[in-house]
């Protein structure tokens, strides 16, 4: 789904909000808890439902996510003539769960798109690294070694540091290893918990900017409460936008069907 602000910016782009729901659930879902603030903010809210395949298995997330990501590029390129008005060209980019493992694949794999990520609840993450400490090779899904063989181009660690900026969200009590599949515990650990600092400490290492918030007595959900400080930390990202880039522009050439 699209959701355009109640209240339209004259004068200004708007800033695009991209909503991507876990396992099970849909675009209208996520984007139900996410609406008043989005027109809050003035931000166009696009959510998008995915038909996921096994998220467990890190041969078919290695096809599948490329494909994924994109397809939500490709999506977002049309958006502009979808709504009829220009967007600011980088998005605010928040997942739940499968979502949030979608998400952070999209700013690994494409981070001058992305302005700012929030992942809440993730599963499985892959590591911005190439090789480990001891430097055996990470292939994806569990690193980026073999990105510029599966888009394109190799992992750019500059723009992914100058580019992006991360809020991952999880709950205290989020912490159950046989909730998750085994093949990332040699990287992440056996909970989502563990899984969330691990992630985040890899992010410091490497200099990127982030912050991680555990949500005290909370399980595998998307709460209020998490929705709000997530969409709070995207909204000051929104607001120290000081001179915002130049936007896309519909063009009337443009073929969409949504």
């Amino acid at each position: 789904m699209v959701h355009p602000p109640r209240d339209l910016p004259t004068g200004r782009p708007l800033q695009v909000l991209v909503a991507l729901h876990g396992m099970g659930g849909n675009g209208e879902q996520i984007a139900a808890q996410l609406v008043a603030q989005a027109d809050r903010n003035h931000w166009l809210l696009v959510a998008p439902t995915i038909e996921y395949g096994d998220w467990t298995d890190p041969s078919q997330i290695a096809r599948e996510e490329p494909q994924l990501i994109q397809w939500l590029a490709d999506y977002l390129d049309q958006l502009p003539d979808m709504v009829g008005v220009p967007v600011r060209p980088r998005i605010l980019l928040l997942g739940y769960s499968r979502g949030a493992q979608l998400a952070h694949r999209f700013a690994l794999f494409q981070p001058e798109r992305i302005l700012a990520v929030a992942a809440l609840g993730a599963g499985t993450y892959t590591l911005p690294l190439e090789r480990s400490a001891e430097g055996n090779v990470i292939r994806f899904p569990f690193g980026v070694s073999d990105m510029g063989t599966i888009s394109g181009h190799p992992f750019s660690r500059t723009r992914f540091i100058e580019d992006t900026h991360f809020w991952l969200g999880v709950g205290t009590e989020d912490n159950n290893p046989n909730d998750l599949p085994r093949a990332w515990d040699p990287y992440l650990g056996t909970t989502r918990v563990q899984r969330a600092r691990a992630f985040q400490e890899a992010l410091h290492d490497l200099g990127a900017r982030s912050v991680l918030v555990a949500f005290r007595g909370e399980r595998h959900v998307m709460s209020l409460d998490m929705a709000n400080s997530a969409c709070s930390f995207l909204r000051g990202l929104d607001l120290e936008q000081s001179e915002p880039e130049p936007p896309m522009r519909p063009q009337a050439h443009a073929r969409a069907h949504f």
